[in-house]
Formats: C-alpha cells, sequence, structure tokens
C-alpha cells in the first residue's frame, strides 16, 4: 500500500509539474496561422505558404507552434494535408498549392486538453492536474474537494478563396465553439459591417466575447482592438475601418451538460482574414 501510494504522489507530481509547464506556454500565448494571401486569381492556382505561432502580438513571431496536424478543408468537404512542413524556433510554415475553384477552411487546430482543478490540505491551496474525469481519480489525492475538470481546446483558422466563393467549407462541425462566416470572408471589405455566428456544441451560442485587432499594432501608439460580444442569436456584427490583415481572438466558458470526460469548457477560435480595399 505504502508503495503504491508512492508511485501514485509521483504520478501526481510529474503530471502536475509537466502539466503546468505545457499549460502555461499554451495559455499564455494565443496561437494563430498566417497566409502569405488569402484570394488566389492566377490560372492554374498557386502556392501559398503559412506561418503559425503563438503570439501575444497581432502577427509577431514569437513561440513556436507546430503546423504537423494542419489540415486543408477543399471545397467539396475533403481534407488535404498540407505540404513541406518546417517548425523552427519562433514559428512554423507550411505550403499548400490551391487550384481547385472555391473556398478552402485551412485549420491548425489542437488536441483537446483536460484539466482538473481541486482544493486539498488545512489551507484549501486549489491545485490543477492534467487529467479528465476518466482518469482524475487515479491521480487525485484523498480527501479532495471541490473537484472540476475542464476541457481547453483552440481552434486557429483561416479561409482561402480560389477564384469564386463557394459555402461547403463554412459549414460548423457540431463540436465546442465554432465561427460560421456569414458574411463570406471573399467578400470582407473595408468600411462594410461584417457578420460572423458563434456556436457551441452546434447550437447558436450568446456571450462569446472576441476581440478583432488589424496587422501593424507594433507601429501605433494603440491597439485600436474592436471588442465585440454575441448577441442571443449568436452573431458577432462588427465594421473594419481600414483595409488589411486582422486577427480575432473568439472565446467562451461554459458548463457541459453529461459529459463523460469534463465538467467545464474553454474554447478559443482565432481566425485570420482580410479586409480589402473598397
Amino acid at each position: 500500500m505504502i508503495k503504491n501510494n508512492k508511485m501514485k504522489a509521483a504520478a501526481l507530481a510529474c503530471t502536475l509539474l509537466t502539466g503546468l509547464a505545457v499549460s502555461a506556454s499554451a495559455n499564455a500565448h494565443p496561437r494563430w496561422i498566417l497566409p502569405s494571401h488569402f484570394t488566389v486569381s492566377k490560372e492554374g492556382g498557386d502556392w501559398l505558404t503559412f506561418d503559425v505561432t503563438a503570439s501575444h502580438g497581432t502577427f509577431v513571431f514569437d513561440k513556436p507552434a507546430g503546423s504537423e496536424s494542419a489540415q486543408v478543408l477543399m471545397p467539396d468537404g475533403r481534407f488535404e494535408r498540407p505540404n513541406f512542413v518546417i517548425r523552427g524556433k519562433r514559428r512554423s510554415i507550411f505550403d499548400f498549392h490551391f487550384s481547385e475553384e472555391g473556398t478552402h477552411k485551412v485549420a491548425v487546430n489542437n488536441e483537446p486538453s483536460y484539466w482538473t482543478e481541486y482544493k486539498a490540505g488545512r489551507r484549501d491551496t486549489v491545485k490543477w492536474v492534467k487529467a479528465s474525469k476518466a482518469e482524475r481519480d487515479m491521480l487525485l489525492p484523498e480527501k479532495s474537494r471541490d473537484v472540476i475538470t475542464k476541457i481547453s481546446f483552440t481552434r486557429a483558422e483561416s479561409y482561402i478563396t480560389v477564384g469564386k466563393p463557394t459555402q461547403k467549407a463554412l459549414e460548423i462541425e457540431g463540436k465546442l465553439l465554432e465561427l460560421k462566416p456569414i458574411t463570406h470572408p471573399a467578400d470582407i471589405v473595408e468600411g462594410e459591417e461584417v457578420t460572423f455566428q458563434m456556436f457551441f456544441n452546434g447550437e447558436p451560442q450568446k456571450g462569446v466575447t472576441a476581440d478583432i485587432t488589424r496587422e501593424g499594432s507594433l507601429y501605433r501608439n494603440h491597439q485600436e482592438q474592436i471588442e465585440v460580444e454575441s448577441d442571443k442569436d449568436g452573431y458577432i456584427r462588427f465594421v473594419p475601418e481600414h483595409a488589411g490583415r486582422y486577427l480575432m481572438r473568439a472565446h467562451y466558458s461554459g458548463d457541459l451538460k453529461n459529459h463523460p470526460l469534463a465538467d467545464k469548457a474553454g474554447a478559443n477560435v482565432h481566425l485570420t482574414f482580410e479586409a480589402v480595399l473598397q
């Protein structure tokens, strides 16, 4: 019994240390994807390159973020993998040849991670362990209190249109937090209202908060962020005042009902898009 308790304690300590290190790195720096172009008009298609990093700065390369999981949702609904994936010290890059007419969604989504919060000891110290509801009982110390497990998930996405815009790639999956463009990404113009709709587990979600920042914030005295919140039908509306590339970071936290692995969810969508000149 003593040996098993020591092994359990060692496993818990290792999980805590590893989990906290990964959590701090991932949560401190939002991940995003930046394409070299958002539209392709060249006959026969063209190669585009994508940068992926994790950074507080808008389109500032900071922490390495892998793009091995990148996928391209084609206009007909099938998935393709990128070409020439390279991971460096501050970013990863990949290339893809876009030739099929229509709108593609490019995504570098992380895997869902599970974190269990609990209190232990005489001082009710709040602690964390990297574990789902199915795993936590094996790792939590005896007499743990106020146990809550949270799932964390981030989507980093962008849209590329070849020739005529299409709709298939704009459909949602029905899992955790998702953004559906109502204004087509290829039709976003400076000075004109843009409408997106936020969904959580397939249902329109009220209360999703988002900030939208135009590139070049390093060279402005103010971030000039647009801050919005989804209405009762999940709609977010805003006006990009200037042409350029934008990063939208949307977040939602909420309770989960009858979920086998988590009690709560914290989910993000980081969308990169451009507003073109009038």
